[in-house]
């Protein structure tokens, strides 16, 4: 079930997710990965409008992104970044002209996984590390309003997501040395029905769960969150969305 994600509509809502919601369990676990060596150049695949690429600046001489969507990269100025539109699965650079690849929340929407581990080691110094964070909802710990109320999402992901033991072999398989997963970060968050709504989250920009949707689809789960809205109102409560999130980091190395 392949739905790809039109990211150039919905770049102007995308970074609502980071006035929302905390990342900075993720922020600690990629300076874990990054280390405090600084290095003579790192990349972001999958950029989108540079949120990670400014945590990268400081650690390395040339830092650098790409995305495929003109969009993101537009919106990703100023993050003081040298940016790239390109996909992937062919990345525009020689070989060993990095240190260390970082792909945030990204890899489900690339079309092969097995050929962008390919050119990750491709890009990579001996010596030089991949992290990519992402969800697993193969694991069967999520619990989120969107998979409640948007019920083909969840189905969606599991065709979209690699469970984190896949992604470790696919990357040994391409080169690496060794790889290694743990969790990077739990979301944890509850807000009114309401103010979600008010603040932009129930909408296809928010997340690509509710992008990938059909029109229909993304109408059938408005209308339920609304009927359940009403309910609760009648009720005399108000209806409160909920989230746990289980973000799963995994790492190679080579050399």
């Amino acid at each position: 079930m392949s739905r790809p994600t039109d990211y150039d509509s919905v770049a102007a809502g995308y970074d609502v997710r980071y006035r929302t919601f905390d990342y900075s369990e993720i922020k600690q676990a990629l300076e874990s990965f990054l280390g405090d060596v600084r290095a003579d150049a790192m990349l972001e695949v999958g950029c989108g409008t540079g949120h990670w690429l400014r945590e990268l600046v400081g650690h390395a001489a040339r830092v650098v992104g790409v995305d495929r969507s003109a969009e993101m990269i537009a919106r990703a100025k100023g993050a003081g970044a040298s940016l790239i539109r390109a996909s992937a699965e062919q990345l525009p650079f020689s070989g060993a002209a990095f240190d260390r690849l970082l792909c945030i929340n990204a890899l489900h929407h690339f079309s092969s996984r097995p050929r962008f581990f390919e050119e990750s080691h491709r890009v990579l110094r001996n010596g030089g590390g991949l992290c990519t964070i992402g969800l697993d909802p193969h694991a069967e710990r999520d619990a989120w309003w969107v998979y409640d109320y948007f019920p083909p999402t969840l189905e969606i992901d599991r065709q979209r997501f690699a469970a984190v033991r896949t992604i470790r072999g696919e990357l040994v398989k391409a080169g690496f040395s060794w790889a290694e997963s743990s969790e990077a970060q739990v979301f944890e968050h509850v807000m009114p029905a309401r103010e979600a709504f008010d603040a932009g989250l129930v909408s296809r920009s928010f997340t690509s769960q509710l992008t990938v949707l059909t029109d229909e689809e993304l109408a059938d789960g408005m209308a339920r969150l609304r009927d359940a809205m009403e309910s609760e109102k009648k009720a005399g409560r108000e209806l409160m969305l909920s989230s746990e999130l289980h973000l799963f980091m995994t790492t190679a190395w080579l050399g």
